[in-house]
């Protein structure tokens, strides 16, 4: 396996294993190619040295960490940090390629970045994996609020 920045003749493939991964984690998000390709290349588009790629031996990619820089009271976070990894990877390589790209990411931003903290918005199933990777705390200050636009506008519009 090797791990180097994205190329941009890798979003296509990535955003099928993004789409299907998160398919098969029956997760409550419904990616399709199209979601997770615009998706992918905001990634991209806005930090494409913080978008790393994992590749097999044969040179196809199998999964992918990316994240974005965001200034901060205390210096510079990593945040919207996603990880995720090809589906038909068997669960102790995926953790160990989940492992490898994260350190790699970590590794870049301290050279480059003077990064403070990291902030991560997994789904739950996948808490005790990176836990498991990662000494991470639960920030029990922090609650992660979702609303459906429309009906946060119209809550917001009733509202005297």
């Amino acid at each position: 396996m090797t791990i180097h920045e994205i190329r941009e003749k890798d979003l296509s493939i990535l955003s099928n294993l993004f789409a299907i991964a998160h398919l098969n984690n029956n997760s409550e998000e419904e990616w399709t190619y199209e979601t997770a390709l615009s998706y992918l290349e905001y990634y991209y588009q806005h930090q494409p040295d913080l978008f790393l790629v994992a590749y097999s031996e044969d040179g196809i990619p199998i999964g992918a960490v990316m994240s974005v820089l965001k200034p901060s009271f205390d210096g510079n976070y990593l945040t919207q940090i996603e990880l995720f990894v090809a589906e038909d990877i068997k669960n102790k390589d995926s953790k160990d390629v989940m492992k490898q790209l994260l350190y790699n990411l970590l590794e870049l931003s301290d050279a480059k970045y003077n990064v403070s903290q990291i902030k991560m918005i997994v789904p739950k199933k996948d808490v005790m994996k990176l836990q498991n990777i990662l000494d991470v705390e639960l920030n029990s200050s922090l609650v992660v609020l979702q609303q459906n636009f429309e009906n946060a506008i119209q809550q917001l519009r009733s509202h005297p």
